[in-house]
């Protein structure tokens, strides 16, 4: 079967996950694609090339990132396409997966697996009290397990639809609710910039919407920020933060020892895949 994953990572931790789910997949016998959402032109188009689709990406209080709303927002209706779908999130999201499946049903498409999987805080210039000390082999040993199970169930058709449920709803409903007008008042210049930022462009290179710029010799950011903490836990100099009062100490680089940030913005074939 020909399987399309596509992903998004706001510091590696989807992109992990998504990485072993086409790994595990590749070694039951399917031919497997991983695309970043941030870098499909055409979503239509290319779902048409595979048989299964699949979709992940982290959770922000029970709620999606914009670019995955904007994805959903551009399917054209299916005819009974197959897909699951998987979220990343720091505790629980309640209905994380199946707030999305949801929305896909209503395009036509059969959903058949739901996962959510818990990862380490990238929120790093604020929610302190969950300090990361992760320890990289016993977290992968974890998730491998978990996405084994996963994997199982894509490779059988397996029915498995974690937090699609009246409870999972109602705690996702009492999270996102007041989290989707909090995050509103965060889009206008969501982003401080300290007066330590050397116009190294780390942030330009790796934001998912552009939403940095150079002018007069200074850097700006230009009201689109979807939160993915992505260019805060990667300038250099900690210059970026979004809580007002506090600046990042320790910064978050991925879920695996050298991660590289810039995986995530990569295509990663079925044969590059089956090559690492």
């Amino acid at each position: 079967m020909k399987i399309l994953i596509m992903q998004f990572s706001g510091t590696g931790n989807t992109y992990t996950i998504a990485k072993i789910i086409q790994d595990g997949l590749i070694k039951e016998g399917h031919y497997v694609d991983l695309y970043p959402i941030e870098k499909i032109a055409d979503c239509n188009e290319l779902i048409k090339e595979y048989d299964l689709v699949g979709i992940g990406y982290p959770i922000y209080g029970s709620d999606i990132p914009q670019i995955i709303y904007n994805i959903i927002n551009k399917l054209q209706p299916e005819n009974s396409k197959k897909g699951f779908i998987f979220c990343t999130q720091l505790m629980f999201s309640g209905d994380g997966a199946a707030y999305v499946a949801k929305k896909l049903v209503k395009k036509g498409f059969i959903i058949r697996q739901l996962a959510h999987f818990n990862m380490p805080n990238n929120i790093t210039d604020s929610l302190g009290f969950i300090a990361n000390k992760t320890n990289y082999d016993k977290l992968l040993k974890r998730k491998q397990k978990q996405v084994d199970k996963f994997v199982k169930a894509i490779n059988k058709d397996k029915r498995k639809m974690k937090g699609k449920n009246i409870f999972s709803n109602i705690l996702g409903l009492i999270q996102r609710i007041p989290f989707q007008k909090f995050e509103k008042s965060f889009y206008e210049h969501a982003i401080k910039i300290e007066d330590t930022c050397i116009l190294c462009k780390k942030c330009i290179d790796l934001c998912p919407v552009d939403n940095f710029s150079i002018k007069d010799n200074k850097l700006i950011e230009n009201d689109k920020c979807i939160l993915c903490y992505r260019c805060i836990n990667h300038c250099p100099t900690k210059s970026l933060h979004i809580s007002k009062k506090k600046l990042v100490k320790k910064p978050y680089k991925g879920p695996v020892k050298n991660f590289d940030i810039d995986d995530v913005k990569k295509i990663r074939t079925h044969q590059e895949a089956k090559n690492n």
